[in-house]
């Protein structure tokens, strides 16, 4: 056994590829190279146990617990578009032109709808102006669309640069896409487009259009129970599969030959149709209409700002949850954007969910020895570790540990009422010993918050799923641009603003002072601008620290400000403008080297004003105000002191008056 397992080569992961499944992949992932074609075979011996008697015919084992399932596929007669992404579809081939498949250069927007998706081709004198749009049947099902931009007559072969693709068809402004086209169309289209829809979030996918339909192992589905009258329980999945082959034979019963065009539309809508039911039940679409009905949103809103907030106060508002809390925020500049302070009596109730792996086992054991596990489950039974338990308690695989929340942990936040998307943030953890939660005053703006008492609610995701989900929608790196107006999230408050204006008043500063600052910067300290002779004295100008906190060799050039190397070599001084070009650098700073790069400049940036703050003997917080008791003592013991001598210096005063 031990040289079987030393014997398995060992590799490293180095990407995770996601995408619709190909033809090919489906036909490989099945175990017969033959595809099901009568509804009686959708619980062929082939796709795995449980069966009513027998073996599993694909790997041989009687075993339930041995077979893990085989899958089997359709082959559909036509081509048809995949329900699920007619959208996004439409939305890639908008980019393309349909004559030469190149990507197109300019996007002229139509007037109808203001959809970018509608455009002219104009990178091809060839191609005719047409745009194209996802519409739908009387039965519901979306498919695609051409129509003519000019409303002039139509001139005869205007539809004929499409002729390549399938079929000679058209002589109205209006033209359907079959799926059978768009499938050529995908296949003709050249590796140096597909890398520039790739650039623009789009990726040409066999799987847009469906010619196989995958059917699930016999373990994934439903057995029909019946006591020889009457069927007890069914699968309703299958009971769809069923109307899917059932309409494949009808397909190729009534055909006489090769179909036309009109031929092609009719059976590609109505097979559409019957997978689009199957997938309902069976595919992913399920979940989120079932999500839906949940949280009471109707289909009809579905789409639509109003679904989005009653989603938004059912989740967040109306609900109570175990692992939440709620709390008054203030500010701390020194700290990063994407980290929130939680204060320790919160820190020491709340728990984290961890189970136990051979991975981590040792990182846990440590947790538990220090007591920082409150509970860990064995099975149905949860055990105490609040007095701790070092040298007691011995974990195990499979048990689950309740951990307390520690640094780098992640929790999301929001501020009700507020429910627009970028009101939910995701923020790393550093624990502290205030009383109140503790963040950077950059991510205000976002959370429309400020730090006159408001609260914010926190919620701590338990799951590797959850936590996978939060990081990927609310995380600040991705959501640094605003949906609503495209503009940077994260705007310099007041404080910055005041520290940037006294910063150019001043200009100038000696060694002490540009060091003190520099300590928060991203880079070293340039070489002083002003160099005097004999002396230490040397001065440093505000451009030079506050190119400190740019990205190293960053080049960048406006009508107000130019930046070759991370050297600011120009920038207008207006103080009613140096907000605005600090944007535009951090705009710049996105496009061209990425959120990661807009965090590090912000989160230096913050710090090196506020420490000018400082040094200017401005307040920050409400902390200056507060003094302990011992130095309160100590200057009223002062004033006692010294009250008898200002008394005798205001009498002597008053006599040499009179």
């Amino acid at each position: 056994m031990e040289e079987t397992i030393s014997s398995i080569p060992d590799g490293e992961i180095i990407g995770i590829k996601f995408g619709l499944a190909t033809h090919k992949e489906i036909c490989t992932a099945s175990i017969n190279e033959f595809p099901i074609s009568h509804a009686s075979q959708l619980s062929n011996p082939f796709l795995g146990l449980p069966l009513e008697f027998g073996k599993c015919e694909s790997c041989g084992t009687a075993e339930p617990g041995q077979c893990e399932g085989h899958f089997g596929y359709i082959e559909l007669p036509i081509p048809i578009y995949h329900p699920s992404h007619v959208n996004e579809l439409k939305k890639m081939l908008s980019l393309i032109c349909l004559n030469c498949l190149k990507v197109k250069k300019n996007k002229i927007p139509t007037k109808s709808t203001g959809i970018a998706e509608r455009l002219i081709s104009s990178c091809c004198e060839v191609a005719p102006q047409v745009s194209i749009r996802d519409a739908k049947t009387r039965d519901g099902v979306c498919y695609l669309e051409l129509k003519r931009q000019s409303r002039s007559t139509l001139q005869p072969g205007f539809w004929n640069f499409l002729d390549k693709y399938g079929f000679h068809y058209g002589n109205e402004n209006r033209r359907t896409l079959l799926p059978c086209e768009v499938m050529e169309i995908l296949k003709r289209v050249s590796e140096d487009s597909r890398k520039k829809l790739v650039a623009k979030g789009f990726a040409p996918q066999d799987g847009y259009v469906m010619q196989y339909l995958p059917v699930p192992p016999n373990c994934l589905s439903v057995p029909e129970i019946s006591d020889g009258v009457t069927v007890m329980s069914t699968d309703p999945s299958m009971t769809m599969l069923k109307k899917v082959l059932k309409q494949i034979e009808i397909i190729k019963s009534s055909r006489s030959g090769s179909p036309n065009f009109e031929a092609h539309e009719v059976e590609a809508n109505e097979l559409q149709l019957a997978v689009d039911q199957y997938l309902q039940i069976r595919g992913t679409t399920k979940q989120t209409r079932d999500m839906d009905a949940q949280l009471g949103v109707s289909k009809e809103a579905s789409n639509s700002t109003k679904a989005w907030l009653d989603k938004m106060r059912t989740l967040f508002i109306r609900k109570g949850s175990g692992f939440s809390s709620r709390s008054v925020i203030t500010g701390d500049a020194y700290k990063g954007v994407s980290e929130i302070g939680i204060p320790c009596e919160i820190a020491h109730r709340i728990t984290f969910e961890e189970k136990v792996s051979e991975h981590n086992m040792t990182y846990l054991q440590e947790l538990v020895d220090n007591k920082l596990c409150l509970t860990y489950k064995d099975g149905s039974s949860t055990y105490s570790l609040r007095e701790g338990s070092k040298g007691h308690t011995v974990l195990r695989l499979g048990q689950v540990v309740h951990r307390r929340i520690m640094d780098g942990d992640l929790v999301f936040v929001n501020r009700p009422p507020t429910t627009h998307k970028h009101s939910l943030q995701a923020l790393r953890v550093y624990v502290h010993d205030d009383h109140t939660v503790k963040i950077n005053p950059l991510i205000c703006g976002p959370l429309s918050a400020d730090f006159d008492g408001d609260c914010i609610h926190l919620f701590y995701p338990q799951s590797l799923a959850a936590k996978a989900e939060v990081l990927e929608l609310f995380s600040v790196e991705k959501q640094l641009l605003s949906s609503h107006n495209g503009i940077l999230n994260l705007q310099l408050a007041n404080d910055s603003l005041l520290s940037l204006k006294r910063l150019f008043n001043s200009y100038f500063m000696d060694k002490a002072a540009a060091q003190q600052l520099a300590m928060f910067a991203s880079s070293s300290l340039p070489q002083p601008a002003f160099l005097k002779a004999y002396s230490s004295k040397h001065c440093w100008t505000a451009l030079q620290i506050l190119q400190t906190a740019l990205p190293a060799l960053f080049d960048c050039a406006s009508e107000r400000y130019l930046i070759k190397g991370s050297d600011i070599l120009r920038l207008d001084l207006n103080r009613d403008i140096i907000p605005v070009v600090i944007n535009d650098m951090a705009t710049s700073i996105f496009f061209e080297r990425g959120s990661e790069e807009v965090l590090k400049f912000f989160n230096s940036l913050q710090p090196l004003l506020m420490e000018h703050m400082f040094s200017e003997g401005f307040s920050v917080s409400l902390e200056d105000f507060s003094m302990c008791l011992e130095s309160i003592q100590q200057i009223q013991k002062g004033i006692l002191d010294i009250s008898p001598l200002l008394f005798h210096l205001k009498s002597t005063h008053n006599e040499l008056l009179e």
